[in-house]
């Protein structure tokens, strides 16, 4: 089968997996705004992801592909069974290398880069992503770009991973990650260049408080140009620097660096 085909049939594919949403301008049923700074921006196409893989199949990446609602860059996938689907890739990882979805291990290969298991069949301190926080609920931890996590300990019921931020947290042994850092490393080190680039991400301009008027900010008004008072405040009248917003118990497990995820 020639290239030609083989790629007309995976943009087939790939267009199974994509529908059109809307572009989220941060007001509510009102039309009045609750987050500011949102609005305009470029149309997306959503992909639907797989961040299950407990299918116990080796696949294919038939195509890699850019996301334009997550950092990371996702692949087509064609199992052995014959499905397809979308997954999040992990770095290193290109057109026709193959990966292992599954809840088991068959094989030596089944440990191979970008191949997904649960966590109990892992070695300890594997460099892991999308990682499930509970079974069955689908990959919610270390799904950006360049992220990751690694395994400390092993327990009959739980295992304890370093997430890239320095917390310490228990999931399940019966939860599925993927081994290996998320791909595009690099995307820390984009450079946006220009405002236009912004407003197509969908961010209108920030105005400052002291270039407002009275009725909008408590900075607002003045003669000429002023600076912000001794303790700034949000156009709601709060503090905006330098008091705590969290609860003492909340800043107690930052300090301890440790959470549990049921």
């Amino acid at each position: 089968m020639s290239k030609n085909i083989l790629n007309y049939i995976f943009a087939k594919v790939s267009k199974k997996f994509k529908y059109g949403t809307y572009i989220r301008t941060g007001k509510n049923f009102s039309g009045k705004i609750c987050i500011f700074h949102r609005g305009g921006g470029n149309k997306k196409i959503y992909r639907c992801i797989d961040f299950y893989r407990r299918l116990n199949f080796f696949g294919v990446i038939c195509s890699v592909q850019y996301d334009p609602y997550r950092s990371a860059y996702i692949g087509l996938i064609l199992y052995d069974n014959g499905l397809f689907s979308n997954i999040v890739l992990s770095d290193g990882i290109f057109v026709g290398n193959k990966v292992f979805s599954g809840k088991k291990a068959v094989s030596s290969d089944c440990r191979s880069r970008g191949s997904s298991l649960l966590l109990s069949d892992l070695g300890l301190f594997s460099i892991i992503s999308n990682v499930e926080s509970r079974p069955l609920f689908g990959a919610s931890l270390a799904r950006a770009a360049g992220s990751g996590a690694i395994t400390l300990s092993f327990t009959s019921e739980f295992v304890n991973i370093k997430l890239k931020s320095g917390w310490i947290v228990k999931v399940s042994a019966a939860a599925v990650a993927s081994i290996g850092y998320v791909s595009n490393m690099l995307h820390n080190m984009t450079i946006i260049g220009k405002a236009g680039k912004n407003r197509g991400l969908g961010k209108r301009p920030v105005v400052r408080g002291v270039a407002m008027n009275p009725c909008d900010h408590p900075h607002g008004g003045g003669n000429g140009k002023t600076s912000p008072p001794v303790m700034p405040v949000t156009p709601w009248g709060k503090n905006t620097k330098w008091s705590h917003t969290k609860k003492k118990k909340i800043d107690k497990l930052n300090r301890n660096l440790f959470r549990k995820v049921r």
